[in-house]
């Protein structure tokens, strides 16, 4: 639905135009009776800042906003007409402070529903800061994810009597042994041969 143009526009034209701002105010009302508010809040831009003691601009650049549904110029606007103008007929001031509930109703409406941004987000100050060293590579076989279950699983121990390790350690004192038992019973034969007696065993 096309909003209506507020009956005050007139004050705007009565109050001595030049001729090239007569006809851009004439081109803006026209723009927003058809509910064209995009072009007409840029002519309505234009007027607010070529003519700043017309405060009507103000007022209808806010309401363009309102009607676009842009809180933050909408409002801006429309206070700024409130404040700058002290004649305001009560209806119309009544439609203004409307308008500006309605938009900061808006505006806490859309900033509720808009989820911080990552870069709003700090990280907990508990967490430390990742290392910048390259990961230590696992050794090839080893589970890092920590599943220590899934890494036996995959890679089962070898029984100890099948280690090279072990048999190397038992063939060594065999060999030690028998060295040993070598040398012993020479020693005794020869003890033996000395002493030209009979070596008899100890029961």
């Amino acid at each position: 639905m096309t909003a209506s143009f507020p009956t005050i526009e007139s004050v705007a034209f009565a109050a001595g135009l030049d001729a090239k701002g007569e006809v851009e105010a004439k081109e803006a009302s026209r723009l927003y009776r058809e509910g064209n508010y995009e072009d007409a809040a840029k002519l309505f831009a234009r007027l607010t800042s070529e003519y700043p003691d017309l405060n009507i601009f103000e007022r209808n650049l806010g309401a363009c906003f309102y009607y676009l549904r842009k809180p933050e110029p909408a409002i801006s606007n429309l206070r700024g007409y409130l404040n700058h103008r002290k004649d305001i007929p009560a209806d119309d001031k009544a439609t203004v402070e409307r308008w500006i509930v309605e938009m900061e109703a808006l505006r806490a409406q859309s900033a509720a529903a808009v989820p911080p941004s990552p870069a709003q987000t700090e990280p907990p100050t508990s967490l430390p800061a990742p290392s910048t060293q390259a990961a230590p590579t696992a050794p090839a076989g080893l589970d890092v994810s920590g599943n220590n279950a899934s890494s036996e699983d995959a890679t089962p121990r070898r029984p100890i009597y099948k280690t090279w390790w072990l048999w190397t350690g038992v063939g060594a004192v065999v060999v030690a042994g028998v060295v040993t038992a070598v040398l012993l019973s020479r020693g005794s034969n020869d003890l033996c041969a000395g002493s030209g007696n009979r070596c008899e065993v100890i029961q």
